[in-house]
């Protein structure tokens, strides 16, 4: 008998679980629908890159590119590497304002997640470099990261490992010079360009309306409403353009920084690019936390808020914001188990 009463409690805990899990939020078939359309109309869906289909010639090119990756060599006193910043284990970003360097100094801009990045129409906060085979080589030599002299210290550094000494000359058989600081970009940009993060919002755009919640899919419609789209659309919903940040008064009033950054000024000289930065992707944008060019803050909701007074002159509405947090929520998607430095 009290086996029996056992076996009861049992499934009584079981039978109130999905209670919790339930729908609260109703929309009608037409409502549903229409916010389908309207998210295949601006969006697109990510697709994993399987690296078994690929050739072993680009496999192998790949695996050296994660190993440069995550060699601290790279970096003058070498305690940092590439993924330092771009921690995969944080979706490609350190969570940090601004990341410590390789003598702990430190810059003025936050470091934007490299996973889908290979995607962007640019590369930097400034999008002063277009690839991410461009982008790699900044850091290596930069003055606030890794801060290597000069490419005679690096390259002699990598020709002395036996492991980059065979594979460089394997992978790059017809280059004048197999280590060489375009091998070795084309190397880490191969490795890149393999981060993709499919999420559930990508199932929901293939019609799997169960992939994401009623509340995400008003997300989207508030997202769309509310004037998001001109900047954040495509695959990985922004990362297309520069925009001036802000449209509506001064940064500095939203985000309250200590630092005025003139973004693609400080590069160009231009003045018609004061205050424009490079817009941001919003894929795994719940995890790669703070926000904006300078990691002035750090809770989305509050991000969310400030672009809608800043870009579009609209006070978002707190539904609003809650919806459109929920959308963003989809966008988490998986980092592929290869790209973790021991698998």
């Amino acid at each position: 008998m009290k086996n029996i009463y056992i076996i009861f409690f049992i499934l009584f805990i079981f039978s109130c679980k999905p209670e919790s899990t339930k729908e609260t939020v109703k929309i009608d078939d037409k409502l549903e629908q229409n916010i389908l359309r309207m998210a295949k109309s601006y969006f697109t869906p990510l697709e994993a890159i399987k690296i078994k289909n690929l050739s072993p010639d680009r496999k192998k090119m790949i695996e050296l590119g994660k190993r440069l990756f995550y060699d601290k060599r790279l970096s003058e006193n070498k305690t940092v590497n590439c993924a330092s910043c771009h921690d995969m284990n944080k979706y490609g970003v350190d969570n940090l304002p601004v990341s410590p360097g390789d003598k702990n100094q430190f810059g003025t801009r936050n470091t934007p997640t490299v996973l889908n990045a290979f995607l962007q129409y640019a590369q930097f906060w400034d999008a002063h470099a277009r690839t991410v085979e461009d982008q790699c080589v900044g850091p290596i030599f930069g003055n606030f990261e890794m801060d290597m002299p000069d490419t005679i210290t690096l390259l002699s550094r990598l020709e002395k490992d036996a492991y980059y000494k065979k594979t460089f000359a394997e992978v790059f058989p017809k280059a004048d010079t197999s280590i060489s600081i375009t091998t070795l970009k084309r190397a880490i940009g191969a490795f890149e360009r393999t981060l993709v993060t499919p999420a559930p919002f990508d199932k929901y755009l293939k019609g799997d309306l169960q992939a994401i919640s009623n509340k995400a899919k008003l997300g989207v419609k508030a997202f769309v409403d509310n004037g998001c789209i001109p900047c954040h659309s495509t695959s990985i919903v922004g990362g297309q353009m520069a925009q001036k940040f802000a449209l509506y008064g001064y940064y500095w009033d939203y985000t309250n920084s200590e630092h005025i950054d003139k973004g693609r000024y400080r590069f160009t000289k231009d003045p018609g690019d004061k205050f424009v930065f490079k817009v941001p992707q919003l894929r795994n944008v719940v995890k790669t936390y703070p926000y904006f060019h300078d990691g002035s803050v750090s809770d989305l909701k509050e991000a969310i808020k400030i672009m809608g007074m800043a870009e579009t002159n609209i006070q978002l509405k707190q539904e609003d914001v809650d919806n459109i947090l929920e959308f963003f929520k989809t966008l988490t998607g998986h980092i592929p188990d290869y790209a973790f430095e021991n698998k």
